[in-house]
């Protein structure tokens, strides 16, 4: 169960944690050695400041951040969506549950956009009655969506996806292409655009919006540039041939990233500078940029476990692989790899990096030079901020690593801890039940225990002491809206607090937050809880008090009965004990 990956020590869990100077900029100025040594490896390392870069320089192709969708499968990760809820960004999603992970980082239903080749039509009406945006390119799909909302009225806005028959595509050919080619002639994306007319024209829907998606990792502008003029010819004929009135354009994403020092990508600006002069002041533009606005804002830091030479052929293993690099390995991106001290490894030689999987294919970099690299160094991975953690696996029982954020004020906080492989899904998951636990033909017969058998051997605590417990909260302050802080303190029979009464703790303040996160002055609703995370890393003692800090996640409805919900994340005791709350009311 031990995973090697984790310092089991999690008392940074979520929280700001002592800073790690950062020498200048970004990830060639880290000081690694330290964080490796605060973090361990592998550790995603996000810097927030990039972040807001990318986003600014997409404000100013759009004008404001409500036109920028960032799609969830990027980077399905709670810190990234707060970050862009917090400056009015929007989120692509593809499933309700990429949904429900954008509304809890706060994004509100009106600035979520749902397109997904196979649709849940319950959720595409439920948003498109709530203010969200829908896209569609099914006629089956059309003509259901039609029946289930019948006459009533939606305040959202229906998007029509379109595939045009675009002249330019990719300047250059890459094998990873026939993953990313989303807008080509025969893709299973889109409507061709010579059969629009007649898709618009078989339904009362009103469409207000048409939907572009190239592709990944566009080369050039010059297709973004067709694709807008193609969006605006089409609009044209719409508005001439059909009832439909179009006001907004979605160009999707698709701008590529520079993952290797010679490769060369048009900047955002390029992007914007090669688009804002055909813009047409009757439109409202809107777009989704992935890789480009988070690939390079995020690097992947890993350490070489071992050295060895099969027959005059170097290797070097390190400590993550396809378990999150599965665009490396399979799909043929190739990254820039960097040792410690900023030095890009040559892609030739005849060495080679590899990750930890038990499988051939598992190849970082298939040729290069490891003269001077040795066991224990670190290395880092450029550019992994997109499609990392969002196709990572558990291939060899090896689980996610953690993220650290920095930005350029230096303050640096573990902002997602290292996978837990206690809650993995295969755990978690398990029946047991249906699975004999053993099939020995020398196992004991069935037994039925006498009640003093039982007695004897139960926790006298548990049984009759714990309920005896008594814990009050004290220095109970509301820090900012969805943060509480308070010291608690316990007077137990046993010299700690036992995990049933951290579970009365912290359940209890979690009920006293959410109904003052409601603006009630008393608990005159119902409030209850579907699901708890626990975990203990340390003693607690009891008769002293210890920190308790509450975030609460933005209220959202369930997505299977008419209550609310939220989450209600806790760290108990520096970090000691920490873990998450489904509360429902």
């Amino acid at each position: 169960m031990i995973n090697p990956r984790i310092n089991r020590d999690q008392s940074n869990f979520g929280t700001a944690v002592q800073s790690i100077p950062l020498k200048a900029s970004w990830f060639q100025q880290l000081d690694l050695a330290a964080i490796a040594q605060q973090y361990s490896t592998p550790l995603y390392i996000t810097n927030r400041t990039h972040i807001l870069s990318n986003l600014q320089a997409f404000k100013d192709i759009l004008g404001e951040n409500k036109y920028i969708y960032f799609p969830v499968k990027v980077n399905p990760c709670l810190t990234t969506f707060k970050i862009l809820a917090q400056q009015g960004c929007g989120a692509d999603c593809a499933s309700s549950r990429e949904v429900q992970l954008a509304r809890l980082a706060g994004i509100p239903t009106s600035q979520l956009s749902y397109y997904s080749p196979a649709p849940d039509l319950n959720l595409a009406v439920t948003l498109l009655q709530d203010s969200g945006s829908v896209i569609i390119d099914s006629i089956s799909k059309l003509a259901l969506l039609e029946e289930k909302l019948g006459n009533v009225p939606f305040s959202g806005k229906l998007f029509l996806r379109v595939n045009p028959p675009l002249y330019k595509s990719y300047g250059a050919e890459a094998d990873y292409q026939k993953y990313t080619s989303h807008g080509s002639l025969t893709s299973q994306f889109g409507i061709p655009t010579e059969e629009v007319l007649s898709f618009l024209n078989s339904t009362k829907l009103p469409f207000s919006g048409l939907h572009v998606h190239v592709g990944t990792q566009m080369d050039n502008v010059e297709v973004f540039q067709e694709c807008v003029d193609v969006l605006h010819e089409l609009c044209d004929v719409i508005h001439a041939f059909t009832n439909h009135i179009i006001s907004d354009l979605n160009l999707g994403g698709g701008l590529g990233l520079a993952n290797q020092e010679e490769d060369h990508f048009p900047s955002i600006s390029d992007l914007g500078d090669a688009l804002k002069s055909r813009f047409r002041p009757e439109f409202t533009y809107k777009m989704e940029p992935g890789n480009a606005l988070f690939g390079n804002a995020t690097v992947l830091l890993t350490r070489v476990v071992t050295r060895k030479s099969t027959r005059g052929k170097g290797w070097a293993i390190v400590d993550v692989g396809s378990d999150q690099l599965l665009k490396v390995t399979l799909a043929g991106f190739a990254q820039d790899i960097y040792r410690a001290d900023g030095t890009l490894l040559p892609k030739s030689g005849t060495d080679s990096i590899a990750g930890p999987l038990c499988f051939a294919g598992d190849v970082l970099l298939p040729e290069t030079d490891l003269t001077e690299v040795k066991e224990g160094d670190l290395l880092l991975l450029s550019n992994a901020g997109a499609y990392c953690r969002s196709i990572g696996n558990h291939f060899n029982g090896y689980s996610e690593p953690g993220t650290l954020m920095v930005d350029e004020s230096h303050e640096i906080g573990l902002v997602y801890a290292h996978e837990d492989p206690y809650w993995e899904p295969i755990i978690q998951s398990f029946q047991p039940q249906y699975i004999p636990h053993s099939l020995e033909e020398s196992d004991p017969l069935p037994q039925t225990f006498s009640e003093q058998q039982v007695e004897n051997i139960r926790s006298v605590y548990l049984n009759k002491q714990c309920g005896n417990d008594i814990y009050s909260f004290h220095d109970f302050t509301r820090v900012a809206n969805g943060h509480y802080e308070m010291k608690v303190e316990v007077d137990s029979a046993v010299a700690f607090i036992s995990l049933p009464t951290v579970t009365r703790i912290v359940s209890d303040a979690a009920v006293a937050v959410t109904i003052d996160s409601l603006g009630l002055k008393e608990k005159n609703i119902s409030v209850w809880g579907n699901r708890c995370t626990i975990s203990l890393n340390g003693i607690l003692r009891s008769k002293r008090r210890h920190l308790l800090n509450l975030y609460l996640t933005p209220m959202i409805s369930s997505p299977s009965s008419k209550n609310h919900e939220l989450i209600a994340y806790w760290q108990l005791g520096e970090g000691v004990g920490h873990g998450n709350f489904l509360v429902v009311f």
